[in-house]
């Protein structure tokens, strides 16, 4: 997940959130993209005291470099339920810091992230989650997805998908991210994807009257060979072309990620806590669900 302060900003109002729906697994209207629906994966987080590990991973530490995931973040992830679990019908991520000072990478701060590498991925069809995202300072809440090929194959080059990111300090608590990342080969300039020029990104925003951290909102992204579409609350706000000659990256199959960051290079600037922060910072995740057409495409 990375972020450079380019918005395309919309605005818009927030509607009455959707309640629960019933899972059916049954096929749905045609999308914006066409097709009816039927559902392949879903996770209602009813059941269980953590994320089941049939579907998920519980990703722990500080990244691979312990570079704080490429981006300076504070957090270490665990698998501690402080962190990752299930309660009352949601998951529940929370960053934790219940003694200060809170540092950088020292302990201090803790987070939860999970994934369905290896045992969930798809191209293409719909995705669907109803989520309440923390709102605080230098708090950096995302429901995202890489290609399959990662970490094999490096990012950006392996694409990715930001289907929610939320963050306070290139943005605010008001306003939603989608974001795409991808190599363009085209465009290298003056090393393989080095930004601006390999390195490719497009983020379309929509704000709303209110903190998203008020309550729940449904995000949902259709994706096709030939586009993805972003909604939050049936509000479309995000719509990008893919060039297949140039964003093969999006032409492959993809799995999901959830998680909270806290600060670094995208959610405070690079700036180190200052102690105004406030802990906990906590994701509920109501669902999540994943439709194909059910022609395949």
């Amino acid at each position: 997940m990375v972020l450079f302060p380019l918005f395309v900003l919309l605005t818009g109002c927030a509607g009455s959130d959707p309640a629960k729906m019933a899972d059916t697994g049954g096929a749905l209207p045609p999308g914006a993209n066409g097709g009816s629906y039927k559902l392949i994966f879903s996770d209602e987080f009813d059941s269980g005291a953590s994320p089941s590990a049939a579907k998920w991973t519980i990703e722990t530490g500080y990244g691979s470099n312990n570079d704080g995931w490429g981006n300076n973040e504070w957090q270490e992830y665990t698998d501690s339920p402080e962190n990752v679990r299930v309660e009352g019908g949601n998951l529940v991520l929370s960053v934790q810091c219940p003694d200060a000072p809170c540092g950088i990478r020292d302990g201090s701060i803790t987070s939860g992230k999970i994934n369905t590498r290896d045992k969930f991925s798809f191209k293409y069809g719909k995705i669907e989650a109803r989520i309440k995202p923390p709102v605080g300072k230098a708090a950096w809440p995302a429901l995202w997805g890489l290609g399959v090929n990662h970490p094999q194959v490096g990012w950006p080059r392996s694409g990715e998908i930001g289907f929610m990111e939320v963050h306070n300090f290139y943005s605010d608590e008001k306003t939603v991210q989608f974001m795409m990342h991808w190599c363009e080969e085209a465009r290298q300039a003056p090393e393989v994807c080095s930004y601006p020029d390999g390195w490719v990104h497009e983020v379309q925003s929509m704000s709303f009257e209110t903190s998203l951290g008020d309550d729940f909102h449904v995000l949902e992204a259709e994706w096709d060979e030939q586009r993805i579409v972003g909604k939050i609350d049936g509000i479309s706000y995000f719509t990008l072309e893919i060039e297949p000659g140039s964003m093969e990256e999006f032409l492959q199959e993809f799995f999901l990620i959830m998680n909270v960051a806290m600060g670094g290079k995208v959610a405070n600037g690079d700036q180190p806590p200052d102690g105004s922060e406030t802990y906990p910072q906590t994701m509920l995740v109501d669902y999540i669900r994943v439709y194909q057409r059910s022609d395949g495409m």
